[in-house]
């Protein structure tokens, strides 16, 4: 089987980082329109999104999927999936530890490269005769953009939300 992860803020829950709609009024201060306006409060938000992810760990979550070598595409800035042990990663909003951080308005990280890695992970899972499956972990399904813009056919799709309570026994 051939097995491709998206992952969202679900899964650093776990690791004590809230999403951003739990931060109040984080969404709209990462933007580049905000940065421009509002050059102070943007490094306010910048500084609070920093100080929620730099000292965290990565979850058993993150670590399964590091064991396994399964390649993720990430929404997220963390750097957790790096640090449990993943060798390819591709983070489409950026790295906080790299100072890559996308804002809205740019055009996100990796666009091509996580379109490329989806379609290549299908064609191979066909010529092998071998299912695919995508593994979505703590995020919406606004993320399928990914499967469904390029008409990716996947005979196998897990949808699992990464709960606190949950990834600490996954």
């Amino acid at each position: 089987m051939r097995v491709v992860a998206l992952t969202g803020a679900g899964i650093s829950k776990a690791a004590g980082i809230p999403t951003f709609e739990e931060i109040d009024g984080i969404k709209e201060k990462l933007s580049l329109n905000f940065k421009e306006q509002y050059p102070k409060e943007f490094d306010e938000a910048i500084n609070l999104l920093i100080n929620n992810v730099k000292d965290k760990k990565p979850t058993n979550a993150h670590i399964a999927l590091a064991d396994l070598q399964i390649p993720i595409i990430t929404m997220n800035v963390d750097d957790l999936h790096r640090k449990a042990g993943s060798r390819l990663v591709l983070e489409i909003h950026g790295n906080y530890e790299k100072n890559n951080i996308v804002l809205y308005g740019q055009d996100i990280h990796y666009r091509n490269e996580s379109i490329n890695l989806i379609l290549q992970t299908a064609t191979k899972a066909k010529l092998f005769g071998e299912k695919a499956m995508l593994l979505v972990i703590g995020s919406s399904m606004q993320i399928c953009w990914l499967v469904l813009q390029n008409n990716v056919k996947w005979k196998s799709i897990l949808l699992m939300k990464m709960l606190k309570k949950r990834c600490q026994n996954f």
